[in-house]
């Protein structure tokens, strides 16, 4: 059964990607030791040093919020419940920051949530499923993460091959693998 959060796929293309998935895995960015040792060393750290980790790991120059501002980024994406967003809705105030720098925090400090990308928004959409890509517009980011959960429901057994990364990771990196062969 398809969950609610695909209504409108086109089962055909989903299917085939998931068939395809193992082998787009295979020669997708899958294997990065960087982004692995990120994974660990983030829950290592505690407080603010995890996001200047992250920032530093994702070229993002963070700005001085200052302790305060810092304590409520770190205080909104701890109570941050996955598949839920709209914790995060007021950190899109602060200078600079965009759903995308919001999911590679949440991506590296919970190793759940699925990193906003533009490729596997697009991937989304050839499927016939309305996920646009728009940084600055959390429901845009919030059904992007409610899809690649639904999708991580649906995969068929053997679709999602055993890896030490999160599945919404593998559905991502393998979704932008699927839109840039389509691209060709």
């Amino acid at each position: 059964m398809i969950p609610t959060s695909l209504f409108g796929i086109n089962a055909k293309l989903c299917n085939d990607f998931f068939k395809s998935l193992p082998e787009l895995l295979e020669v997708s960015d899958i294997n990065n030791p960087e982004y692995e040792k990120m994974l660990y060393e983030t829950l290592e750290l505690s407080g603010f040093k995890q996001l200047e980790k992250i920032n530093e790991y994702i070229g993002f120059h963070e700005h001085n919020w200052g302790d305060e501002i810092n304590q409520e980024i770190i205080s909104t994406l701890e109570i941050t419940k996955y598949p839920d967003v709209s914790m995060i809705e007021n950190l899109l105030s602060l200078e600079h920051v965009d759903c995308v720098l919001l999911s590679n925090w949440l991506h590296f400090l919970k190793n759940i949530h699925p990193i906003y990308d533009e490729d596997a928004c697009s991937a989304l959409r050839i499927m016939d499923l309305n996920v646009p890509f728009e940084p600055n517009d959390l429901t845009c980011y919030s059904k992007y993460v409610s899809v690649i959960d639904g999708l991580k429901e649906y995969a068929p057994a053997g679709a999602l091959p055993e890896y030490a990364l999160p599945r919404q990771r593998l559905l991502q990196l393998g979704l932008a693998m699927w839109f840039n062969q389509k691209r060709e």
